[in-house]
Order: C-alpha cells, then sequence, then structure tokens
C-alpha cells in the first residue's frame, strides 16, 4: 500500500482495509507523521509493527519494534567522534527540524564541555540562500562543521562550500546522513579536506554483495523502473531488507511451537491478534547479522 506522508487520516483507512483481510505484521510507513497513527492502530488490535525510519519520540508502544538505531544513540556516536577529534568550537549545517532531534546530543555539549556551537538553518528553496550563509561561515572563520541535510542535497551543500573556499585542507567536515557512500565526492578528492561519516551498510560486505547481485539477476529477468544502476543500496532498504528477515525469523520459531492463523480484524471491533503478543516478543528476541550491522532489539523494541 502507498500511503501519502503526512496524511494520518488516510493511512488509518488503509490500515483498517488491511487489517480486515487478516495480516501478520505491518511493516512501515515511512513518514514519521503518520506512523504514530498506524503504531496507535497495531498496539490496539495486537498487531506487530515493523518500523525502518528515525524515531524521533523515541516513544515504543508494546507491539512496535524498530530497526533504525535511535536518534539519541547516532547523537552521542558523533558527540564521541567530535570530542575525540578535540573540536572546541563547531558549526553545525541542518535542513530541518528532525536533524536537530538527531544532533541533540551535541547541542546540548557546552552545557556539559567548553564547546562552542553556531548553528545555522540550509534553505533549499532561495537558490542564493545557502551561498550566502556559507560567505558568512567562512568569514567567521569556522574550519569544524556539522552537515546534516538528505543524502540527495549533499553533493550541492558541498559544491557551494567549495565554491566559497571551504573545502581546503584545514577544513573538516562531519556528515551525519547515513548514505554518503552514495555520493559523488570525486570532485573533493583533492582539495585535503577531511570528510567524515557513519554508515550502517558496508558496501564490501561480501553478504551485502551477494545479496544486491542476486537483486540485479533479478532485475535482468524482470526489469523495473526503480532499481539502482550501480551496486550501492541505500541505508532504508537494507533496513527494510533485515525487518523482512527479522519478522521471517520470528514468525518461523513462533510456528514451531503452535499454528499460526491471520484473523481478520476491524478497528471498530473488539477483537485482537491472538498471535500478535508471542510474534512480537519473539521478534524482539532475535539477533542476526544483516545487511545494517548486526541486528538486535531491547525490551522496548528499540535496536541496541
Amino acid at each position: 500500500e502507498k500511503i501519502p506522508p503526512r496524511d494520518s487520516f488516510h493511512a488509518s483507512k488503509r490500515v483498517c482495509h488491511l487489517l480486515r483481510m487478516g495480516v501478520a505484521a505491518l511493516f512501515g510507513p515511512e513518514s514519521g507523521t503518520t506512523s504514530g497513527h498506524v503504531q496507535s492502530i497495531c498496539d490496539a488490535l495486537e498487531i506487530p509493527h515493523i518500523e525502518t525510519h528515525w524515531d524521533i519520540i523515541g516513544k515504543r508502544d508494546g507491539y512496535s519494534i524498530n530497526l533504525s538505531p535511535s536518534p539519541k544513540h547516532i547523537s552521542k556516536a558523533y558527540m564521541s567522534l567530535i570530542e575525540s577529534y578535540g573540536w572546541k568550537t563547531f558549526t553545525i549545517l541542518y535542513q530541518d527540524n528532525q536533524g536537530l532531534v538527531r544532533l541533540h546530543e551535541l547541542l546540548k555539549s557546552p552545557t556539559d564541555l567548553d564547546i562552542k556551537i553556531v548553528v545555522n538553518q540550509l534553505n533549499f528553496k532561495d537558490n542564493d540562500y545557502n551561498m550566502k550563509m556559507l560567505r558568512e561561515v567562512k568569514q567567521s572563520g569556522a574550519t569544524h562543521l556539522v552537515l546534516d541535510c538528505d543524502q540527495d542535497k549533499i553533493r550541492t551543500v558541498m559544491k557551494e562550500a567549495q565554491a566559497v573556499g571551504m573545502m581546503r585542507a584545514h577544513h573538516n567536515y562531519l556528515i551525519t546522513n547515513l548514505d554518503l557512500h552514495l555520493v559523488d565526492l570525486e570532485d573533493f578528492k583533492y582539495g585535503g579536506t577531511n570528510i567524515t561519516a557513519f554508515r550502517l551498510v558496508d558496501p564490501h560486505n561480501p553478504e551485502v554483495q551477494n545479496v544486491v547481485k542476486s537483486w540485479m539477476l533479478g532485475e535482468k529477468r524482470f526489469p523495473t523502473k526503480t532499481f539502482p544502476i550501480n551496486q550501492l543500496i541505500k541505508t532504508e532498504t537494507a533496513l527494510i531488507y533485515d525487518a523482512v528477515h527479522v519478522f521471517a525469523n520470528a514468525l518461523n520459531e513462533l510456528d514451531k511451537s503452535q499454528v499460526i492463523n491471520t484473523t481478520p480484524l476491524s478497528c471498530s471491533g473488539d477483537d485482537t491478534w491472538q498471535h500478535g503478543n508471542s510474534l512480537v516478543n519473539y521478534m524482539k528476541l532475535v539477533e542476526m547479522e544483516g545487511l545494517s550491522g548486526r541486528v538486535k532489539f531491547d525490551q522496548f523494541g528499540l535496536r541496541t
């Protein structure tokens, strides 16, 4: 089912339609705005709900798990890296409010450490705004920068930074997007700039390479318009792949002890799915090596 982002009413209607047919779990949606509504419905009807997007709120209902690392843990990793680099001042360039949530621990650091932070919001609707802002950042003498924006905008920002003279040997960038491996950095190889990022997906991992090869073979047999032309995959794709395997592993284990049947449910009724509680508990017990690394959950369904 394709659900428009930020349309909670439509999302609720489609979820109720699916539940009337009988399902064992629901995956998504990717939009955090609508995901909360889907999560509430699944919790009420005891249907496992599996998410793969940034969990901005950080609140989990009993029947929900999330394969995406929590913003709090990621932000702490960024802070640890900055501390190891010895940055005493840095400038944050962020795209939207979700970026501020991801960088929460960094924004707290001035109260815990002797660090100065300057925060600037990017604006991709005004063609001249970012260039003007970057010139001001350069004039301030900033050399340590944290960039938080969508993957398809990273190269644009860095090209603009290069144009104003901010991609030189004394400049250091921490990119928070987990898909930097998809960005063409060829134009920045010889400037001496230090560019650092974290990732969940290792393109050199044999398991990742084998899965991508099997996808490409399938694409040759049954071509689609959406398959990427290169052999690199998005973090989101890897998380969805791992989510399906977590569900399959848990369902297989539960099936060994009882017969599992889906049941048509009504959003306005009182009936719940009898296997939902057992299945979600089995999912929380799954430990495996996935495309996004080690997959393991705590008692609340958050990835650890």
